[in-house]
């Protein structure tokens, strides 16, 4: 079908009804009010014919994604089992951790440990996101995803030494964004199409906030406020939290996943899941560039979980630990022995 198939269509159809018809001028008016008229009627053939069409359409699409997927898992096969099995390997231990930690506590929870109890939940439902992904032949994809759960592994060792108060500062922030939340909903709720926020639901939220406020300061009320005294100077924000880990040299990474979020040139020049991103534009899945998603996946869900050992230590956490570093060695070995393999093929080809 040839871009200009309307226009043809348009055009036979004025021939047809005024064989004589001049395209000039003084005709303008009446060529548009052709078209005005014929385009309703065109939209809902085409709308109809794809109606039609659909099992036929969706039929193809299938039969390719399982020829495709078929393929992807005779290569990949033993590396997404390695990942997907380290991964619930980390959330066993963090299962047994909680309940004996939780145990040991009685009724007296610990405040630090509840929250980052949950950022490793968290991490581990993020993880099993990333290696569906991968295992769908999204590369792209799964670097992306990768991102928040380095942002969670900043997050949980920059919590990790730090008292009560900031932990509890932490979750009460919370209230400043949904007040925050709430005042943009209420800007544009009549433009999304959407019913006004209750005025009771606004002034409960809005009074949380100034609890907040008058609890913490002004201060608290800005982006990282509830982090300020921890931060350097004139870096109150995520970047000086970075300054704090003990895994800085990995920030290229998390710069490198930011351009498949964001809308930067790199985001859609540079293709992880193309050996070469100058030969062809990426519109689906690929069947390479798994294996950094992969590593940094299994590296950053071994620190987060590494932070659950510094509440109540046993020779269990060595062990497990070990176990964690020998599984994330095994998955580098897989993946990159998959993708060794593909870059020969493409240099033979």
């Amino acid at each position: 079908m040839t871009r200009n198939w309307i226009e043809n269509i348009l055009e036979k159809a004025i021939y047809k009804a005024a064989p004589d018809f001049e395209w000039d001028e003084k005709n303008r008016d009446k060529i548009h009010e052709i078209v005005e008229e014929s385009l309703p009627e065109i939209i809902d053939a085409v709308y109809e014919d794809i109606t039609k069409r659909r099992k036929r359409i969706l039929s193809n699409e299938n039969k390719t994604t399982r020829t495709f997927k078929k393929g992807l898992n005779k290569l990949w096969r033993k590396a997404f089992n390695s990942l997907e099995l380290y991964i619930s390997f980390n959330r066993e231990y963090a299962e047994v951790v909680c309940l004996y930690y939780r145990e040991k506590c009685g009724t007296n929870l610990d405040i630090k440990f509840e929250t980052l109890i949950r950022l490793q939940a968290r991490s581990c439902q993020i993880a099993t996101e990333i290696h569906i992904i991968i295992a769908n032949g999204f590369a792209d994809g799964a670097m992306a995803r990768w991102r928040s759960l380095y942002e969670i592994a900043v997050l949980s060792e920059f919590l990790l030494d730090k008292p009560e108060e900031l932990i509890q500062k932490y979750l009460d922030y919370i209230f400043v964004e949904n007040y925050y939340e709430a005042v943009e909903y209420r800007k544009n709720h009549d433009l999304l199409g959407y019913p006004p926020l209750e005025a009771e639901d606004f002034a409960i939220k809005e009074h949380n906030f100034n609890m907040q406020i008058e609890k913490y300061g002004s201060d608290f009320a800005k982006p990282y406020g509830w982090a300020k005294e921890y931060l350097p100077k004139g870096k109150c924000n995520f970047s000086g939290m970075e300054d704090g880990v003990s895994f800085k040299e990995f920030r290229s990474f998390y710069k490198l996943a930011n351009t498949y979020v964001h809308s930067s040139s790199k985001g859609f020049l540079y293709k992880l899941g193309l050996y070469d991103s100058e030969e062809v534009m990426l519109a689906g899945p690929s069947n390479y560039g798994f294996t950094d998603p992969a590593q940094l996946t299994a590296l950053f869900l071994h620190i987060i979980s590494s932070t659950l050992s510094y509440f109540d230590t046993y020779l269990e956490d060595i062990v497990y630990s070990e176990v964690r570093q020998r599984m994330i060695k095994n998955i580098g070995d897989e993946f990159g022995e998959v993708d060794t393999k593909l870059e020969r093929q493409h240099k033979e080809m």
